[in-house]
């Protein structure tokens, strides 16, 4: 499935936001993408929110799942303005009680992640993340959502690594707000 091009509802100011890029950032050979300018500035943080809720308006979504860590900001704000609730997924050894893992390969190694079954007080899900690169991330935790009964209706991200577009093979809707 391709990501959704939805790009076109995000405001204009939004595509002007200045980004930093950390070159061999994790690891050699990644260059990162410092979404911290769309955090601290509160205009930005602002045309965020407005346009993930606004993007995001057609996915019917009862709960919202973060990915740890950046995911969490954006998730909790989304949330807010749905007037819905959110979860966690997180590294591995985090979450207190119960909790479910799954291993995965992003862009530069593999990762787990774990959620709490008890947490997702939803049915209808939409998992949200800071920046999609391979969408390893994203279908780890659709993975791990579907094991537990869920429905993902999709995710959401503020950038979309276009290197990847081509590479990526999802399994839901993914809206997006920018290139890089």
């Amino acid at each position: 499935m391709n990501v959704f091009d939805l790009r076109q509802s995000a405001p204009a100011d939004f595509a002007a936001i200045p980004l930093e890029f950390f070159q061999d950032y994790p690891e050699p050979g990644v260059n990162f993408i410092d979404v911290g300018c769309v955090f601290d500035n509160p205009h930005h943080w602002q045309l965020a929110v407005d346009a993930l809720t606004e993007c995001t308006a057609h996915l019917d979504a009862d709960f919202l799942l973060a990915m740890d860590a950046r995911g969490f900001m954006l998730a909790g704000a989304l949330a807010y303005r749905r007037g819905i609730g959110f979860a966690m997924a997180r590294k591995p050894g985090k979450l207190p009680g119960e909790a479910i893992a799954i291993d995965y390969r992003r862009e530069y190694g593999s990762a787990t992640i774990e959620i709490q079954p008890e947490r997702i007080k939803g049915n209808r899900v939409l998992i949200v993340d800071d920046v999609l690169a391979t969408g390893g991330t994203i279908e780890a935790a659709a993975t791990l959502l579907r094991r537990v009964g869920k429905d993902v209706v999709g995710a959401a991200a503020l950038f979309d690594v276009a290197f990847f577009k081509d590479k990526r093979d999802l399994t839901m809707p993914v809206v997006t707000l920018r290139d890089v």
